[in-house]
């Protein structure tokens, strides 16, 4: 009996070995199904590849709105890509459109979550109205419809299974304090090309974790700090990830611009380091964002 087991997954190997060369051999992409879809186990391109808008899910808030939440992918593995707001970048209704990422990162940080919200009013509740956000990326097109009242999709504010919650966070120690994708933008700031400009935000770990768990005692917040919006010269930040030495305090990075222009950068500020606490679970990190005008600077006089 084992013996006959083991010859009939010989030839199932055999047939998927035989079979899948056979089909790609009808597509003139070899490399690639009839669908246009890569084979499976395929490398991820460095370059060439979409960038796909997501719909993380919708939170039901208090006063009766609703807030969508939205992430992407880039399928590229070391491509980024500046797609500014326009016809290869929008969202409708046209209201709504202007809130989106216009950076897209790769590498490990490629399929980023919950990097900004629309809130609709109470009348999406009949889930017949949509927002949509377009990304056309290296010719390809993807769009993603969002709308309120999938049960399956449906996100809340609630602590996760251990009682991470996302940390507070503030740009100044007695300021007004934001927390969730919703986040906190600060006041607009100018910046010179070449010259490093500081940026300061205050971070506070408030889950409510039982005293059991040993593991999740010690956690505290960290920033991560990202282009959002703006021209597609660099953007370098030192350092670009902070983490507290206590449960609350201050955190300070520089940052240096390369090109003139309109920009917004993100904080996350996550406490990744719980159990419950990752993208995937859609917990627990809290947006920041900062509006920055960037100017040539006065040219040399030599």
């Amino acid at each position: 009996m084992q013996n006959h087991k083991v010859r009939i997954g010989v030839v199932l190997i055999l047939t998927f070995f035989v079979a899948v060369p056979a089909l790609i051999a009808q597509n003139p992409n070899n490399s690639r199904f009839g669908n246009g879809m890569r084979m499976p186990l395929s490398p991820v391109p460095p370059t060439g590849e979409p960038v796909a808008p997501f719909l993380e899910g919708w939170y039901e808030n208090e006063d009766g709105t609703y807030s969508l939440s939205f992430g992407f992918f880039n399928l590229n593995s070391e491509q980024v890509l500046d797609i500014p707001i326009g016809p290869d970048n929008f969202i409708e209704p046209a209201e709504f459109n202007g809130k989106q990422p216009t950076h897209f990162t790769s590498g490990r940080a490629r399929r980023d979550r919950g990097v900004f919200h629309v809130t609709v009013p109470a009348s999406y509740a009949d889930g017949q109205q949509r927002v949509t956000w377009t990304i056309t990326a290296n010719g390809k097109t993807h769009s993603v419809p969002a709308r309120v009242g999938y049960s399956a999709l449906q996100l809340d504010y609630g602590p996760r299974a251990m009682g991470s919650l996302p940390p507070m966070a503030s740009f100044s120690a007695s300021g007004t304090e934001g927390q969730h994708i919703q986040g906190i933008w600060s006041e607009p700031r100018v910046a010179t090309v070449g010259s490093p400009m500081e940026i300061n935000i205050w971070m506070r770990e408030v889950s409510e974790r039982a005293s059991y768990d040993e593991r999740n005692a010690d956690i505290k917040p960290a920033v991560t700090w990202i282009k959002y919006q703006g021209p597609a010269g660099a953007v370098t930040f030192d350092p670009g990830r902070i983490a507290l030495e206590e449960k609350e305090g201050q955190a300070t990075t520089s940052v240096t611009f390369t090109e003139p222009g309109e920009y917004v950068l993100r904080g996350r500020v996550d406490n990744f380091g719980a159990n419950d606490s990752t993208p995937g679970d859609q917990c627990c990190w809290t947006n920041t964002y900062v509006p920055v005008t960037v100017t040539a600077g006065e040219p040399d006089r030599d």
